[in-house]
């Protein structure tokens, strides 16, 4: 699976979810730049490429490549966290397990991890969640 496929599935399955308003997500290298202020929750997605592994030889090598997507939601400090909770476990649901119909992909258990305050007006929580391609 190449980079670029990798690339469509994760932003095609973050396009999909529900759980905010799809103008409140900033993707990687926008061809804009992306404004928070005024959003009541937010978010932003990273795909950081992991090591690369050959298990199987036979007629060719079949390279399996990792990879974690981070999603990083933010609310207002001081607003609360049932909304950025609500987020999560939504979120969580569309990652977790998720496998791309040809079977070459999968995501596997999400991990959300608390942050607090940015420093810079905004709570936040990560979510990570590990990948395998074929």
């Amino acid at each position: 699976m190449t980079f670029e496929q990798i690339r469509a599935i994760v932003i095609g399955r973050m396009q999909q979810w529900a759980g905010i308003p799809s103008a409140n997500v900033d993707y990687p290298n926008n061809a804009a730049p992306f404004d928070p202020a005024g959003k009541d929750i937010w978010a932003r997605l990273a795909d950081i490429p992991g090591l690369s592994s050959t298990p199987e030889v036979g007629i060719g090598p079949c390279v399996r490549q990792t990879g974690i997507v981070v999603i990083q939601l933010f609310v207002p400090s001081y607003s609360g966290t049932l909304a950025i909770t609500r987020a999560v476990d939504t979120l969580v649901t569309q990652f977790q397990y998720y496998s791309a119909p040809e079977g070459t992909f999968d995501f596997f258990e999400a991990s959300p991890q608390g942050v607090g305050d940015d420093g810079h007006g905004w709570y936040q929580v990560n979510v990570r969640v590990p990948y395998r391609a074929y």
